[in-house]
């Protein structure tokens, strides 16, 4: 069975990995948020609350050089030809999905 984290687990951890991450760099969160550009309060409600744009955890990542951890998320298939776009999309079987009543 594969658990779940919820978007609050989720920001809790981006929380602790940028912690981690500004500490191993010897920066002080003052350093960081006014480096990447949020005030003080945006930097506070995320780590106290756990809230934040997603543009603001990039640009905390970006700030610590941290955007290889996203990569994964930015991948996309690569192909090198259309006839095997064609030959993916024909295995491509669509099924209706039912609701149990």
């Amino acid at each position: 069975m594969v658990e779940y984290q919820t978007p609050y687990e989720i920001m809790s951890d981006f929380v602790n990995l940028i912690e981690k991450e500004r500490i191993r760099q010897n920066l002080r969160q003052q350093d960081l948020y006014k480096a990447s550009g949020l005030s003080s309060t945006a930097y506070a409600n995320f780590l106290k609350k756990k809230t934040t744009s997603f543009e603001n955890v990039i640009k905390l990542l970006h700030t610590l050089n941290m955007t290889a951890n996203i990569e994964g998320l930015l991948k996309s298939e690569r192909y090198t030809s259309i006839n095997e776009i064609r030959q993916v999309q024909k295995k491509s079987v669509k099924k209706r999905v039912r609701k149990d009543k």
